[in-house]
């Protein structure tokens, strides 16, 4: 189904850093098992799991997946499972083609094809320090301020100071957006994002929303003009501890596939 060119994390990373210095949009958004389950669901298929195992409970179901199914087909770099111990279990890589299929959620041709890990792999080798240093930071999340205090004061979690000590990270500024459940939530944090004054604009965005990220990172690198990353889990794991050995694990697959 998918007929674009694939790229690893560092050609992720060299086409969020063009889109930097060329000051263009450039949306990144990466699609697993939930975002799967959201679009099987949202047709109202599956909607049973869709609840119990995923614990979500959109009222609104069949417009957040529509908006994701949009999304996917306007992103800049979609990242879907191919590395990995899970990426072909049935549940996840082939899952979320079909749902792709079902939607007709295809990405749009000059689209770049990455890995569903890359949310955590561009935290390896520095290359999303990289892309932050010197850079004024958008975070919409429900953790938004702590991650945003987190970078500002470098006081990250004992699990991210492994990967990357505090004198390393160099943002200049944090914009925290906070995201409240729903799609009314995702309504609010776009506002919140319109209203950001002019002195203060964000160079970069970092999102981690469940199934409306990536709603929410095409509209806003397109509202703003910037390169806006999905981060996921990652975007907790700035404050919060992972899981002990997590990141040795989650290396190994980066350096074998990522």
């Amino acid at each position: 189904m998918i007929k674009n060119v694939q790229v690893d994390t560092a050609g992720i990373a060299v086409a969020i850093a063009r889109a930097l210095v060329e000051k263009r949009p450039c949306a990144m958004v990466a699609l697993c098992d939930g975002e799967a389950q959201t679009l099987w669901a949202g047709k109202g298929f599956q909607t049973f799991h869709y609840l119990s195992t995923l614990g979500f409970s959109y009222p609104d179901l069949p417009h957040v997946a529509a908006e994701l199914a949009a999304a996917i087909r306007k992103a800049d770099i979609v990242c879907v499972p191919r590395s990995g111990p899970a990426a072909q279990l049935p549940g996840y890589g082939p899952k979320l083609r079909a749902a792709m299929e079902l939607w007709d959620a295809i990405p749009k041709p000059e689209a770049l094809i990455g890995d569903s890990l890359a949310t955590f792999y561009l935290m390896f080798d520095c290359w999303l320090l990289g892309l932050l240093e010197n850079r004024r930071v958008l975070i919409i999340n429900n953790q938004a301020d702590k991650v945003a205090t987190a970078l500002m004061t470098k006081t990250v979690s004992p699990s991210i100071a492994i990967l990357a000590p505090p004198p390393w990270i160099k943002v200049t500024d944090a914009i925290p957006v906070m995201l409240d459940g729903g799609q009314a939530g995702s309504a609010k944090a776009l506002a919140e994002v319109a209203a950001i004054p002019p002195e203060r604009k964000p160079d970069i965005a970092l999102v981690g929303a469940g199934a409306r990220a990536a709603h929410l990172c095409v509209t806003t690198a397109e509202m703003l003009s910037i390169p806006v990353i999905e981060l996921g889990d990652t975007l907790r794991l700035m404050h919060a501890p992972s899981v002990p050995g997590a990141w040795e694990k989650i290396k190994t697959w980066y350096e074998a596939e990522g």
